[in-house]
């Protein structure tokens, strides 16, 4: 009898650049420059360029986030900055732009088109790898708890970090919690199937704002990765991130704190 020896052959094709097309508007009633709007209404087609591109979604609760949150347009950065851990944007150009005012109010809005050039950080990937997150509440008091709850799709080694975008020398970084001893005692990051986190939130107390947005990013990895304890913004643990030789997934959460 012969025998037959099946070889099946993975192959990783290298991750293409696309081309979208994508509109921002943002609206005020006159505390803004002409400048001012123009610049975050592009941001915002930046954001929605990269979201159509990389096929992630932002949920409506996120968007009702911001807008709760003191320094909205700030906000809306921190989420773009987020994004762009997935994807970057390498080139882009206005095709077609509007200031005017909203027809029978005082509202005005600077409209923004553009064309941009998105491109997927790359890593390798499997279909079968892949974590969901969630938190017992999007909006917290100082003083209560925050829990998370990761569930996963096999076993793999899980990293959590926290940005603190709001300013001062004490937040503007970002810090790894888990696994880290100073903020929770359990330090086993290799997860099987679910691992269940609590947190203690505070408000910052050199921050005059009345509300903060912060956010979570996990990281999940097949091996262990000697990361740092702290990354003094994005772009550095962006870095880190684009490993194409390493089999890893990146999600975040966001959450809003009250004085």
């Amino acid at each position: 009898m012969k025998k037959f020896i099946l070889i099946f052959l993975i192959f990783t094709f290298p991750l293409r650049a696309e081309i979208v097309t994508e509109i921002g508007k943002h609206k005020h009633l006159g505390n803004y420059t002409k400048e001012q709007s123009c610049k975050i209404a592009r941001e915002k087609a930046e954001k929605n360029a990269l979201i159509k591109s990389l096929g992630q979604t932002i949920s409506s609760e996120t968007v009702t986030n911001c807008s709760e949150v003191d320094g909205e347009y700030e906000c809306e950065r921190n989420q773009l900055s987020l994004f762009k851990l997935n994807g970057i944007i390498t080139g882009s150009q206005t095709i077609k732009k509007n200031y005017d005012k909203e027809i029978g109010s005082e509202i005005l809005y600077c409209e923004i088109t553009i064309r941009a050039k998105v491109e997927p950080v790359k890593r390798k990937s499997d279909p079968t790898f892949h974590f969901d997150t969630k938190l017992n509440k999007k909006i917290f008091r100082s003083g209560e708890n925050l829990e998370i709850e990761i569930n996963t799709s096999k076993k793999m080694y899980m990293t959590i970090f926290q940005w603190l975008p709001y300013g001062g020398k004490k937040y503007n970084i970002i810090t790894k919690i888990f696994p880290n001893e100073k903020f929770n005692k359990n330090t086993n990051n290799l997860i099987e199937s679910n691992l269940k986190l609590k947190y203690e939130t505070y408000f910052p107390e050199e921050i005059k704002y009345e509300k903060v947005d912060e956010h979570l990013i996990f990281v999940a990895s097949e091996k262990k990765v000697p990361w740092l304890e702290e990354y003094a913004d994005r772009s550095s643990l962006a870095k880190r991130l684009n490993q194409e030789n390493l089999l890893m997934e990146v999600e975040s959460n966001s959450y809003i704190i009250i004085k």
